[in-house]
């Protein structure tokens, strides 16, 4: 019972931030109203942030008017059929405010870390072209490497996804590397060898192009880092058996 209270608390909770956050402010005194749309009334103050807010820097202040204006008889419309009463509605406003939250924290998150790419990593990347690479890639499961389903594959360096080609090439044979998605590790790679294909020949990559790929690709590794260092810090306890309905 303890726990279902505690459920119905977190979700009343985030129902009323999200309200807090995303209900329209108060009416303006009647000094201040700029715009009045069936009674609805807004600021110029008002008007100004929400133009901000839904990007109609381009426009004309007419232009503004008028999109905010439609905006507000679409909204009033949905609330009279009573939309805003649906539990799909509900649903979908907890959906928009937890993504909200979400790519609030990643941002920031992002913004704080400090990539450096050197010229030996993109020197390192380019000269992985037009070789045969050998790697042994072990899925993990709950955080332990499942030996017994490891597979090894040969592949020329330019024939494989661009997420691996950044992971191989910061590898020398006999060191390996941990594969993440979201912030799981999902596999460890292996890498065997690697050896000059028969025809040597090498992929003309952009180096500029390079540079920025390596640095969006070790944004994402610290981020998934990130994530796992949450989970590893987290009690997490999951009952019963869970069930794939696939």
């Amino acid at each position: 019972m303890k726990y279902l209270l505690t459920i119905f608390f977190l979700v009343a909770l985030s129902s009323a931030a999200t309200l807090y956050y995303l209900w329209p402010a108060g009416p303006p005194p009647s000094e201040d109203v700029a715009l009045s749309v069936n009674g609805h009334s807004m600021s110029q103050k008002q008007i100004d942030e929400q133009s901000r807010e839904q990007g109609y820097h381009g426009e004309t202040p007419e232009d503004q008017i008028d999109s905010l204006v439609t905006r507000q008889l679409l909204i009033q419309e949905a609330q009279r059929l009573g939309i805003d009463q649906e539990e799909g509605f509900r649903k979908a406003l907890k959906i928009y405010y937890e993504q909200s939250l979400i790519k609030v924290l990643t941002d920031r998150k992002m913004a704080t870390l400090t990539i450096d790419v050197s010229e030996e990593d993109i020197d390192r990347y380019l000269s992985c072209s037009g070789k045969i690479y050998t790697f042994t890639q072990t899925p993990r499961e709950r955080g332990k490497v499942v030996k017994t389903q490891g597979r090894t594959k040969t592949v020329l360096f330019d024939d494989l996804s661009e997420s691996m080609r950044f992971l191989l090439s910061s590898l020398q044979p006999g060191e390996s590397v941990s594969q993440f998605d979201t912030g799981t590790e999902v596999s460890t790679i292996y890498l065997d060898k690697v050896e000059k294909a028969e025809d040597g020949k090498m992929v003309a990559y952009d180096r500029i192009r390079v540079r920025e790929l390596i640095g969006n690709y070790q944004r994402s590794r610290e981020i998934d880092r990130w994530i796992l260092s949450l989970r590893k810090n987290a009690s997490i306890v999951i009952y019963g058996e869970v069930k794939n309905n696939d």
